[in-house]
């Protein structure tokens, strides 16, 4: 990363979603699309051909997830901060209805960012969506976003794989080269519902993901039986 200015960077991707544009950059598991203002996350559904009923993710961190989400205990919550620092991957938790942060959706936004009372937040979204995403939750706002592909199709791990029509019509484009995570299959993020404690998606580091969780659930285990 030592050739990019991600300070730089990142504030110039903010200053852009605070506008209602939308961005074009890389996380860790391939190129994807994200926003702030409902206009943008529009484009992001039309550009993808998404079905509406799928909501965006959010991009995450353990501040923001702390805000939005609720029933998390303290263990899952200490598992969690050290697997999303080794492995990308997402979390679908039950929304705080109090929360600071999803206070600054407006209903259109707060309908495709969330469903059935619960919220999916991304950890693994590279350096510079992160920074990025830590100057929204500075001013009470949250970043959203998708994958940058057609719906369906798989992630994207360089740019020049990104359909040119996503491209053309970011309003600001970041190249950082290839995704650190990919696969000839073109796999996404690992999914973890932390509601039911069940995985939604077999993604990206699900080997390991899955033996980490495993693991820390039988030591749960062992703790309540002792």
């Amino acid at each position: 990363m030592s050739n990019y200015d991600i300070d730089l960077d990142a504030r110039s991707m903010y200053r852009t979603l605070l506008q209602g544009g939308l961005a074009l950059a890389r996380t860790q598991t391939g190129y994807g699309l994200v926003a702030m203002r409902p206009e943008a996350v529009r484009r992001i559904y039309e550009l993808k051909g998404r079905p509406a009923e799928k909501p965006c993710v959010t991009v995450g961190s353990m501040p923001v997830l702390d805000d939005v989400a609720m029933d998390i205990d303290p263990a899952t919550r200490g598992w969690l901060a050290h697997a999303a620092a080794r492995w990308p991957m997402a979390v679908v938790a039950r929304l705080d209805p109090s929360s600071r942060l999803l206070a600054s959706f407006d209903p259109y936004l707060f309908g495709q960012c969330t469903k059935s009372g619960t919220i999916a937040t991304f950890y693994g979204v590279g350096e510079l969506i992160a920074r990025a995403a830590e100057l929204a939750r500075a001013e009470g706002q949250l970043i959203v976003g998708s994958s940058a592909n057609l719906a369906g199709t798989g992630n994207n791990y360089s740019l020049d794989e990104v359909p040119e029509c996503m491209r053309a019509a970011a309003d600001v484009v970041f190249d950082y080269g290839r995704a650190p995570y990919s696969s000839d299959d073109k796999l996404a993020s690992t999914i973890l519902d932390l509601t039911t404690e069940r995985f939604l998606r077999r993604g990206m580091c699900f080997a390991e993901v899955e033996a980490s969780w495993l693991a820390f659930q039988a030591s749960r285990g062992e703790l309540w039986a002792a």
